[in-house]
């Protein structure tokens, strides 16, 4: 790979550059010359009068007396039609130049973009083709791709076109100041490479200012970090004095270099200043100077404005070259490091094309194989053996003692340190790593999730007319242990009545099945329905007087308090001064049963009312509020009660019990419902969704719709018995896949701890990961299967059940899992073979 990168940009996209140069010049230089051509003319009407006057004429003056020579004659016009003429010859180079800026940008931007995807490519192959040991080298390479295309700017795009505008302005500059008069040439080369100097000297000394800066803010950062750090040692130690004089003494070195480096830029600039001034008194005083004779022949003065403006372009175009250029020097030796790091992974890159062909089975052998897996630190060494292909395979052993790295490279996906592992006599290393990959499956670790449905999450890696259908895929959920959490997630999941009326109608069905059900088993009080003339107990205050699910951001729970028209229902029904009650006593009741808690405790995220964040305004609040009346005036008073109404709203009696709602406050809730839903004004009727017996309600869950109602808290093991009934009642209406179908199309964010139809990575146990890789390595029927965690951490009746389903779904294929020791296998059915693994090597076969 070139080690440059403009050579990178050159060879990547050559046909951009040289039709965006082709342009610039080709086209851009005659506009250019067509503009200032004008533009002179426009001035020598001005200044010059006259009745006629020739249109674009091109002559070089003679450097004595004689005549200049004419390359061009004009057009003899008269003043009003040159005056015109002019103007629309300047109107047609500035539309001709917009458009010509247009398509050059375009191309430029092209050429960046066939760049920056050529090196994406290349580094994107890399790493998928890197064996496992390369890590290093891997993430290195990431790190500093996105430390170079942050640093790149337009580099790629402009690298070739700036120079080449420059050198054209440059030489257009020239020009016109030779049609002007010869001896203004030297003036404007010479204020050109001034400029130019003076230029490269200013950003040489801004950049040099900005990465002080940039430095000095990040230490900045680190200091003051460090003093929060210190600071109980400095409550205690009294040492407020020794820490303001150690900042000072550090805010005095970076004070100088700060100095230091604005004194350089002044210096820089000084010069840029003068020349400001100098640079025009010496191309005015060239085009002054008649010779020593007097005579040469003066300068016309929109000749000299044209040859200015040429300069102006050119200065513009220099400047331009020149902080590319320095751009180009800052991301050089990143480059550089890219382009070895590149190299090195593609020599060590794992072969695309494997020249065997992938056998369908035989011996799966090691010989003397040592490996070293660089995540988990085990090793394995001296390993000799051999099993015959499709057969079940038990690996022995506990963590650490090499097991997990012997499946790793049966499965080819750990390289040996020494020795070979073959397949048929074929050396794993000598196969196509995808396709090694699909037919040998390994489920060695934790699933990495990637974003979209659960449902991708678990076909991932499967080729796409490979894919399981439903059934196939509940089956395998079922083997992995993963449908009870599938399935939870479906009852979380959402139906569309509009786009899904059968299965709505169904579900609506299937309540009064759920209850039926329920009052069979003597187990109706387990769910206490939705009742419009009820209040309900497993819900919220707020809940029940919406009695419904918000839609929309509308009266969300974190903005029911601050609504208007909530807060007008409210005080119509006298309801604001005791919810402000209730939510006074809340924060009180919350701040000292978590008094001793730090804020980072489970319990406190679990069943306080605010979050942590919160903690300090509601210990203030109660502390200057000891009743609820004197309150505040003014806005401040008004946020107060607020947040209290909101505490308030998110009380449930039955999940806090400080007893503050008795019977009486529920009519009182159950009467506001009543208002809350008969005044609702037209435009806010769409951001609720009321409960209905009669209807499915679209924004509430399909295990709400189903048992209308909320599962009584109150009840010990009332959860578990009413799941169980609504998963028989629902299977027996057939509405099971339907609600496995929700589980799979709940969404994954990785590394967010969703909640609801949202899952993050905190949101799936490490339990349910491994089962997902194990999961994804069954969706592609692989060959073979290698298990080497799935079974960990679990008792051994349950491995033992876990590895009869899975030996029942890889009848007739292959099969190689690590097992904790031999407690764990079933006698009534033996493995095929069963292999030992103890202090890091293979102690029986």
């Amino acid at each position: 790979m070139e080690r440059d990168p403009v050579v990178f940009a050159w060879h990547s996209a050559r046909g951009y550059h040289l039709a965006a140069i082709g342009l610039a010049l080709g086209l851009g230089g005659p506009l250019a010359i067509l503009a200032l051509l004008c533009l002179r003319d426009l001035v020598g009407v001005l200044v010059g009068g006259g009745a006629k006057g020739s249109f674009l004429p091109v002559a070089i003056p003679s450097l004595g007396q004689a005549a200049p020579l004419v390359l061009v004659e004009g057009w003899t016009l008269p003043q009003p039609d040159l005056i015109l003429a002019a103007l629309v010859g300047l109107c047609f180079a500035a539309l001709g130049a917009a458009l010509l800026g247009w398509s050059v940008a375009r191309l430029a931007f092209l050429a960046q973009t066939r760049t920056v995807r050529r090196l994406n490519s290349r580094v994107t192959e890399a790493i998928l083709r890197a064996p496992p040991g390369a890590r290093d080298e891997a993430r290195s390479l990431t790190q500093g791709m996105g430390a170079l295309l942050a640093r790149m700017d337009m580099l790629l795009g402009l690298c070739l076109l700036a120079p080449a505008l420059a050198i054209g302005a440059v030489l257009l500059a020239l020009l016109l100041a030779g049609l002007a008069a010869p001896r203004l040439v030297p003036a404007v080369a010479v204020g050109l490479l001034a400029a130019g100097l003076a230029r490269m000297l200013i950003l040489k000394r801004t950049a040099a200012r900005a990465d002080l800066r940039r430095s000095e803010s990040a230490a900045a950062e680190r200091t003051f970090a460090d003093l929060l750090r210190r600071m109980p040692a400095v409550r205690v130690h009294g040492a407020a004095d020794h820490e303001r004089r150690r900042l000072a003494a550090k805010g005095m070195a970076t004070r100088t270099a700060l100095a230091a480096s604005e004194s350089a830029l002044a210096y820089a600039r000084a010069p840029s200043l003068a020349l400001g001034i100098l640079l025009p008194a010496i191309v005015l005083a060239a085009a002054l100077w008649r010779g020593d004779a007097g005579g040469a022949a003066p300068v016309a003065i929109g000749a000299l404005v044209a040859a200015g403006g040429a300069f102006a372009l050119a200065v513009i175009a220099v400047a331009v070259t020149l902080r590319l250029w320095l751009v180009r020097e800052g991301v050089a030796p990143l480059f550089r490091d890219i382009a070895r790091t590149l190299e090195a992974l593609e020599a060590r890159a794992l072969s695309r094309h494997g020249e065997a062909a992938f056998p369908r089975g035989g011996p799966l052998a090691a010989a003397g194989v040592g490996a070293y897996d660089p995540a988990s630190g085990e090793r394995l060494a001296g390993v000799d053996l051999a099993v015959t292909m499709p057969a079940h395979v038990a690996i022995l052993g506990q963590r650490g003692s090499g097991s997990r790295v012997l499946a790793a490279v049966l499965a080819g996906q750990l390289e040996p340190t020494a020795g070979a592992v073959t397949y048929d006599g074929i050396d794993l290393r000598g196969l196509d790593a995808a396709e090694r990959a699909r037919r040998i499956a390994l489920a060695g670790t934790e699933a990495v999730l990637i974003e979209g449905s659960l449902r991708q999450n678990l076909l991932y890696g499967a080729a796409p007319g490979a894919t399981p259908d439903d059934a196939d895929l509940i089956a395998i959920l079922k083997v992995t242990g993963l449908d009870a959490f599938v399935y939870a997630r479906g009852l979380e999941g959402a139906i569309d009545p509009e786009a899904e009326p059968a299965v709505a109608r169904a579900i609506v069905a299937a309540r009064q099945a759920v209850r039926d059900a329920l009052a069979a088993d003597k187990a109706s009080r387990l769910v206490e329905a939705f009742d419009p003339a009820r209040y309900n107990h497993q819900a919220t205050v707020g809940e029940n007087i919406l009695f419904g699910e918000p839609v929309g951001p509308v009266f969300a729970e974190g903005r029911l308090a601050s609504h208007p028209y909530l807060r007008a229902v409210l005080e119509a029904e006298d309801l604001s001064r005791p919810l402000v009650d209730i939510g006074l006593q809340v924060a009180r009741s919350t701040v000292e049963i978590f008094a001793d808690l730090p804020d980072d405790h489970p319990l406190f995220d679990a069943f306080s009312l605010f979050p942590a964040a919160d903690r300090g305004y509601f210990e203030d609040l109660i502390g200057r509020q000891p009743e609820a009346k004197g309150w505040r005036r003014g806005p401040a008073g008004q946020r107060d009660r607020e947040r209290l109404t909101g505490l308030a709203l998110r009380y449930s009696e039955t999940r806090h019990r400080f007893g503050l709602v008795d019977s009486a406050f529920e009519e009182r809730i159950v009467g506001a419902r009543r208002s809350f839903a008969a005044l609702m004004p037209p435009h806010l009727r769409g951001s609720v969704e009321f409960y209905d017996p009669n209807r499915l309600t679209a924004a509430a869950s399909l295990e709400e719709n189903v048992l209308f109602g909320r599962i009584n808290g109150e009840e010990a093991g009332a959860e578990t018995r009413v799941r169980a009934l609504v998963r028989r009642v629902l299977s027996e209406q057939g509405l099971e896949p339907t609600v496995y179908r929700l589980g799979l199309a709940s969404r994954v964010e990785p590394g967010l701890g969703g909640g609801g139809a949202s899952l993050g990575e905190h949101a799936i146990g490490a339990r349910e990961r491994v089962a997902i890789d194990l999961a994804r390595c069954l969706a592609r029927r692989p060959d073979i299967v290698v298990v080497a965690v799935a079974l960990e951490d679990r008792k051994p009746a349950e491995i033992r059940e876990r590895l009869r389903a899975l030996r029942e779904a890889r009848a007739g294929s292959g099969l190689i899992v690590c097992v904790p020791d031999a407690g764990s296998l079933d006698d009534e059915a033996p493995f095929d073979a069963v292999l030992s693994v103890e202090r890091n090597t293979v102690t029986a076969a």
